[in-house]
């Protein structure tokens, strides 16, 4: 990567009127929206027969449950009260109905190599040490998973007691990742967030003190965030000893009315409150790219680097470093196996084609397809071949922020993209607007801190639609 310590995104976004993309519009994910659709049978034959044994592969743990719903998250949940421990019972064991029936079916998931786990949600970490316990009991007994597995259990800062900390630790999990989003107890009760600054520092605090790797989520473009206000933050999290800093661009888009396969839509999407609060208490599309700039400065000074982009860890804390999780996900592609309502994932075993998987984002429907109809509840598949396949392990490339080998991409794919329309003309304009690196004789494309900044715009405009849809950017076409 090209550090360049002092980038003017504002200046960035107005010589890049494509990335302009306001708050209300803004929701980016790493699936590709092209492809084939294809029906539940035609994907699960696809998925019986997939060459997976041997080879590396992420699995996805989606526990659909919070004790309290943000007002900006259109992730697929439910809310729990945690007083009936039944309903923990109930996850659980649908969460294994779901894998046991992926293993009946595809023979092969016990023999991938299982290189990372990601327990996620919702909130992973509100199931008690016994439902941790079936869980990773089943995952240890029938999937081959490394000797050196990363396991990350998600969840809030009032999830993790002392108690819960000790006891994931005692089940295996050895990394961890915490919710904070703000540290201005302002902030985090205007969205909707169940804890306040203090829980969230005490929190971290005793997870660092385990010496296992710690993520912290913190999302800028929040109500009443300033420069300042954000900047001190970070500094309170980099002075905690935090091994890891996710930052989040607020996402405040309606997934349903976009029509997308995965998500629920918000409170602020359903009732509309953020277009009716008084103006000046959301940062601007400036304000909030100022706001990540400063942090960019501020995490490079003390130490840290993006690897992926938005995931920035101190030096030091992964021997290659980028943790397993993106490793897995986003550098390698390697096929994701994804459970739970609402969860999607990829095959792909190194091959020129894709084969995405989504599940229902309808918890009921979810539910009634696991234990009424005893089925999969698969939903439906995405079948991503030829150059919409290449533009979306580009994209993934870039989300990686690191090196695009053109030898890889051409042993996997069989093109030449330095040569090659469009990916030549695709790259080398990410290239001449600083967005990419590419050196004299050099065999790679490297990803600049400006493109790391907006990297989710770019995959969105320059992979995903110029490059695997054809569709030109407004002010690029000729």
């Amino acid at each position: 990567m090209i550090n360049t310590y002092d980038i003017d995104l504002k200046a960035v976004l107005r010589d890049n009127p494509e990335l302009r993309i306001e708050r209300d519009d803004y929701d980016f994910t790493v699936t590709t929206h092209f492809g084939s659709k294809i029906a539940k049978e035609e994907t699960l034959s696809r998925y019986s027969t997939f060459g997976g044994k041997g080879k590396p592969a992420h699995l996805y743990i989606h526990v659909p449950l919070c004790s309290y719903i943000c007002h900006y998250c259109n992730y697929v949940k439910t809310r729990y009260s945690g007083k009936d421990e039944t309903i923990l019972d109930r996850w659980t064991n649908a969460l294994l109905t779901e894998s046991k029936a992926y293993l009946r079916l595809a023979p092969w998931l016990c023999e991938a190599r299982i290189e990372s786990v990601y327990f996620g949600g919702g909130t992973a970490a509100l199931l008690h040490e016994r439902h941790l316990r079936q869980l990773m009991e089943h995952l240890r007994g029938n999937y081959s998973l490394t000797e050196d597995c990363e396991i990350t259990l998600e969840g809030n800062p009032d999830n993790f007691d002392r108690e819960k900390i000790d006891a994931a630790i005692g089940l295996g999990y050895n990394r961890f990742s915490v919710g904070i989003q703000s540290l201005d107890d302002k902030v985090l009760e205007f969205v909707g967030r169940g804890h306040n600054a203090e829980t969230a520092v005490k929190a971290i605090e005793q997870l660092v003190r385990t010496s296992y790797p710690v993520n912290i989520d913190y999302i800028v473009g929040l109500p009443y965030q300033t420069v300042d206000s954000v900047a001190k933050e970070v500094e309170d999290l980099v002075a905690l000893g935090t091994h890891q800093v996710s930052i989040y661009r607020l996402r405040n888009a309606d997934r349903v009315g976009l029509g997308l396969d995965i998500g629920q839509r918000s409170a602020w999407n359903q009732l509309q409150t953020s277009h009716a609060i008084a103006p000046g208490v959301f940062p601007t599309l400036e304000e909030t790219y100022s706001i990540r700039g400063v942090l960019m400065r501020l995490l490079l000074e003390r130490g840290y680097r993006p690897a992926p982009a938005a995931w920035w860890s101190r030096e030091g804390v992964y021997a290659n470093g980028i943790c397993a999780t993106p490793r897995n996900k986003w550098q390698n592609m390697d096929s994701m196996i994804a459970f739970g309502p609402g969860a999607y994932g990829w095959l792909t075993g190194g091959r020129e084609d894709i084969l995405q998987t989504h599940n229902p984002t309808n918890i009921s429907d979810y539910l009634h397809r696991v234990e009424d109809l005893k089925e999969i509840p698969l939903s439906h598949g995405r079948y991503v071949s030829g150059r919409e396949a290449v533009a979306t392990a580009l994209g993934f490339l870039f989300k990686a922020c690191q090196k695009m080998d053109v030898s890889k991409i051409r042993a996997r794919f069989h093109i030449d993209i330095l040569n090659e329309e469009p990916y030549k003309e695709v790259l080398f304009t990410l290239v001449n607007k600083g967005f990419l690196h590419f050196p004299l004789e050099g065999d790679c494309f490297i990803p600049t801190l400006a493109g790391e900044a907006l990297h989710e715009e770019i995959v969105h405009i320059y992979f995903n639609q110029w490059l695997g849809a054809l569709n030109l950017p407004q002010n690029q076409q000729r």
